[in-house]
């Protein structure tokens, strides 16, 4: 049934075994991921000049620009959130794109399934934190919102700075120079559950 729905069945077992032995040694975990570079490309900033409207394609995980410019989500970053809805967890987005609307738009857009968006699986929006400044208050925030612990949080970001900046409120951070993939979020599981739930 999940390799129907467009899903890898290997994977699909070897998230979900990893969600299961994490919940079974600390509470499971809120996962939070960046936006630009980490979930898709290009940034919004390199898009200046273009940008909206943005629509979507016969591909899920491509949207395209007024001008036709593709946006793609890296990695296996729509299947990635789709389990994750799936099993129930607490998804969130910190960023600090320079074009908040359009990246809230691109969040409407991409969908993760037949009819669920990344918007949705997000709160359906009310855990997503756009704006500029330091991403320790992005994670406070999203904290402070999904009653969360910051201790409880795995969070992916493709910048060395925010990843070591976020890593001192002691949630587990990941780097993901290349996107969201599974690697990383079960490097991320592996790190939460040896590092222990902190509230």
């Amino acid at each position: 049934a999940h390799a129907a729905r467009g899903f890898p069945p290997p994977r699909m077992g070897r998230l979900a075994s990893a969600l299961l032995a994490t919940a079974s040694a600390s509470p499971r975990p809120m996962f939070v991921f960046d936006l630009d570079a980490c979930c898709w490309l290009p940034e919004m900033y390199q898009l200046w000049g273009d940008g909206p409207p943005f629509s979507r394609t016969d591909d899920p995980s491509t949207l395209r620009t007024g001008s036709g410019r593709p946006v793609r989500l890296l990695g296996d970053t729509r299947a990635v959130w789709r389990e994750l809805h799936e099993a129930g967890a607490v998804v969130g987005v910190a960023s600090r794109s320079d074009e908040p609307d359009w990246a809230r738009t691109c969040l409407k857009l991409f969908t993760v399934d037949e009819s669920t968006t990344m918007w949705d699986v997000a709160g359906n929006g009310k855990l997503v934190q756009i704006r500029k400044g330091s991403k320790q208050g992005h994670l406070r925030d999203l904290s402070r919102d999904s009653g969360v612990p910051l201790g409880r949080m795995v969070f992916f970001d493709d910048d060395p700075h925010n990843v070591a900046d976020v890593s001192r409120l002691g949630v587990t951070c990941v780097l993901t120079p290349k996107g969201v993939t599974w690697a990383k979020v079960e490097e991320g599981l592996g790190l939460y559950a040896r590092n222990g739930a902190r509230a």
